[in-house]
């Protein structure tokens, strides 16, 4: 045994060993307190700052109102553990859970999952306020919102815009959904000239006009916008061609509308006071009939509305009513000159008119007008047609030839000399 104190060697080993026995036990705790770790390893924290909170609740039947977007956490550990936390991917979740349980306010311990062994986690606040609210859906109409109206083309109107779909869904909270005012898209209409469609965002408005956070369903809508261009009513002529049957009349001619509506530029729609070129062919009337016709676009015209009418024939037997003893008129002598009638001599004729007995029953004498044409004529006897000039649906028959002098207002002589001579002659 002397021998071993003596070696050297042997006290070196010996003061070894006592060093390690002591190092030992003056860190028998912290081998306790990191449980797999290393004698001699130091443990530290580190702060995790803004860490998402994720709250789970029935989202089918919920709408979550307020809770807490991030929590602060602290982790303790060893730092080799804590090292690989702060490089590894991080799967760790911070969260409150109210799947099983009601709508309402909830004060909640967050929990956490998925971090390393050997971590303490400390998450701060441990309880947060979070409230659910009953979900609803609530449909509601589409305010359709024209902007820039007064910056459409000169004479130009706009009509009433439809949305498409006409309303959208919204889903929130019942608090939410009672905050709703208004559901609005809105579309420019600058420098339109013509109807048009275009695809508006829905927006979701309180009471103060204020833009809610809200999604609609759909969010957007297809909005159509009617612009008319300048436009007026004139009505129709209906023009007729050929001839009715032998022994039948007219009755009545009507369109419907009386009508139309043309559409145009201002220039060119305020020269047109009414419609023609609509043509109805009485030779082949055998009856009352409804023709559909359609209706001509005057140059310039952009269209007209309707493009089609109906035009109806009412027609009857045809009768005869005398009127006895009509003046005959002078149209178109020459200034400075005179008439006077030869043939006959008093210048009044009976007058025979043809025509439906409805017609005919309601014709009074200052509806019609017999005369004749003297433009262009000289002194001296003239035969000339003896003309008619009256309502719709009546034809004058059998006219005769008038027989008329036209001759200088200042000479009465020569009106004289000419009747004399028409006289004498007669007699020879």
């Amino acid at each position: 045994m002397d021998k071993w104190f003596n070696n050297p060697w042997f006290i070196k080993g010996i003061s070894v060993v006592i060093a390690i026995l002591l190092f030992l036990m003056v860190n028998y705790e912290n081998v306790n307190n990191q449980p797999g770790g290393i004698p001699g390893i130091s443990s530290t924290s580190r702060e995790l700052v803004d860490v998402p909170l994720t709250v789970y609740y029935d989202e089918d039947r919920h709408v979550l109102t307020e809770a807490p977007e991030t929590v602060q956490v602290t982790v303790r550990g060893p730092n080799n553990i804590l090292n690989q936390f702060r490089y590894a991917r991080q799967n760790y979740e911070i969260f409150v859970d109210l799947r099983e349980k009601e709508a309402g306010t909830h004060y909640e311990r967050v929990q956490y999952r998925d971090f390393p062994n050997g971590i303490t986690v400390t998450v701060s606040p441990s309880t947060v306020r979070v409230i659910t609210q009953e979900k609803q859906t609530v449909s509601f109409p589409v305010d359709v919102e024209l902007t820039n109206q007064g910056a459409i083309e000169d004479g130009y109107t706009v009509g009433t815009p439809q949305a498409t779909p006409s309303s959208v869904d919204i889903t929130a909270a019942q608090g939410l959904v009672e905050q709703i005012a208004t559901v609005r898209a809105s579309v420019d209409v600058t420098g339109r000239n013509a109807t048009f469609q275009e695809t508006a965002s829905v927006t979701v408005l309180d009471q103060s006009g204020n833009v809610l956070n809200l999604n609609p369903d759909p969010p957007a809508v297809e909005v159509t916008v009617p612009i008319t261009s300048p436009n007026k009513e004139v009505p129709l002529r209906i023009e007729r061609e050929g001839t009715l049957p032998e022994g039948m009349a007219i009755e009545n001619i009507t369109s419907e509308p009386g009508v139309v509506t043309i559409y145009g530029p201002v220039d060119v729609i305020n020269d047109i006071s009414f419609i023609d070129g609509i043509k109805i062919n009485l030779s082949d009337i055998t009856g009352d009939d409804v023709i559909e016709i359609p209706v001509p676009v005057p140059n310039g015209v952009e269209r007209v509305e309707p493009e089609t009418i109906l035009v109806t024939v009412d027609v009857s037997q045809e009768e005869t009513r005398e009127f006895s003893e009509v003046p005959i008129d002078v149209t178109g002598l020459q200034e400075g000159r005179s008439y006077t009638f030869l043939e006959p001599d008093d210048g009044v004729v009976n007058l025979v008119l043809m025509g439906s007995p409805g017609v005919l029953g309601r014709i009074e004498r200052g509806e019609f007008q017999l005369y004749v044409d003297l433009e262009g004529l000289g002194d001296g006897e003239h035969e000339v047609p003896l003309l008619f000039n009256g309502p719709q649906n009546v034809r004058a028959e059998g006219l005769p030839s008038i027989s008329i002098l036209i001759y200088d207002s200042d000479s009465e002589d020569e009106r004289e000399e000419i009747i004399e001579d028409d006289q004498s002659g007669d007699t020879s």
